[in-house]
């Protein structure tokens, strides 16, 4: 049991009012406390131009980009946020805490499977960031292999399979498979859902419930920073509504609850991060979470229904599978 994180959910963290609004119901997290190091959000970096993230080659390499933080703050690279551009999409397979000055190789997933060319010399925010039932099974593969080889790697296939699969649901297309493509035909669907759950003054994170399921907890340690993340992170939840299984209930705050209760008797392994501090996997009953640990502090914490769980097959299995399906496919 990790005592840091059960301290932060039971001494710091404090639920606001469950809003329901069509299938979606939130619930607003707040933090009693702020602490741990200073930084800025990932757009708020690349907007200002102190942040450059490129591929690390001319030719490029699919698993990862170079970051180069020429800045004075610290930038914080969220799970699941997807970088548009250079020769193709990607999102970022951890939470990553680059420092102030540092430069740093980061791991990625490709979510545009159909491009391998330049668009642009560097990379944009994509204002994009990757559902959560999408995040949950890249989070298992990378966990898992984490335990096996120390790597951020992720199952590429899988998450090819879940792109595809995202498509399918929303019944929208791509030339070139991109994630991204999805979002923006349903841009105007998703954004109702900005306008039922504006974010709070203080706000941190969010529980998110789907179809009366609890799908997710999220927080960050800083509201200046969720907020800018607050639109980004709806959006994903909002997207996973048409392959989101219903509850046998409507929702209720009892469900999180227990979802809380699970967390918090999680079982965890910390391995160094790409950036500043440790980066932690936690495993429950039905859950799968990961956290960014600097300074004792807890900057980011994600907890998703475990894809594992949900599909019935071990991670190792899957990826063994989507690699001989794969395995003629060249990017």
């Amino acid at each position: 049991m990790d005592t840091i994180l059960r301290k932060h959910l039971a001494d710091r963290m404090k639920l606001g009012e469950m809003v329901i609004h069509k299938e979606l119901a939130v619930v607003p997290l707040f933090s009693t406390e702020v602490g741990g190091p200073d930084y800025i959000t990932l757009k708020e970096a690349l907007d200002g131009g102190g942040l450059t993230i490129s591929e690390v080659s001319q030719g490029g390499s699919v698993p990862e980009l170079k970051v180069i933080n020429s800045s004075t703050s610290n930038v914080l690279m969220l799970d699941g946020e997807e970088l548009a551009g250079a020769k193709q999409n990607r999102v970022l397979n951890t939470t990553i805490l680059v420092a102030a000055g540092n430069s740093a190789l980061i791991p990625v997933s490709c979510t545009e499977q159909g491009r391998w060319s330049y668009r642009s010399a560097h990379f944009e925010d994509s204002n994009v960031c990757m559902s959560p039932s999408l995040r949950s099974r890249k989070n298992e593969s990378v966990s898992y292999s984490l335990k096996e080889s120390q790597s951020y790697r992720s199952n590429q296939g899988d998450v090819w399979n879940s792109i595809e699969e995202l498509h399918s649901s929303h019944q929208t297309s791509s030339g070139t498979g991109a994630m991204k493509d999805a979002y923006e035909a349903r841009r105007e669907d998703i954004n109702t859902y900005q306008e039922a759950y504006p974010c709070q003054d203080g706000q941190c994170g969010m529980a998110v419930l789907i179809k009366g399921r609890v799908a997710g907890v999220e927080m960050v340690s800083r509201p200046a920073a969720y907020r800018l993340l607050h639109e980004k992170l709806l959006n994903s939840y909002a997207m996973d509504i048409p392959q989101s299984r219903p509850g046998q209930s409507p929702p209720a705050i009892a469900k999180l609850h227990k979802i809380l209760e699970r967390m918090m008797a999680s079982e965890d392994q910390r391995f160094p991060s790409v950036g500043i501090g440790e980066d932690c996997r936690y495993t429950a009953h039905g859950l799968l979470g990961s956290a960014l640990l600097v300074e004792e502090w807890l900057v980011h914490i994600a907890f998703f229904r475990s894809a594992e769980r949900q599909r019935g097959n071990r991670p190792e299995e899957r990826m063994a599978t989507l690699s001989r399906r794969r395995a003629s496919r060249n990017i």
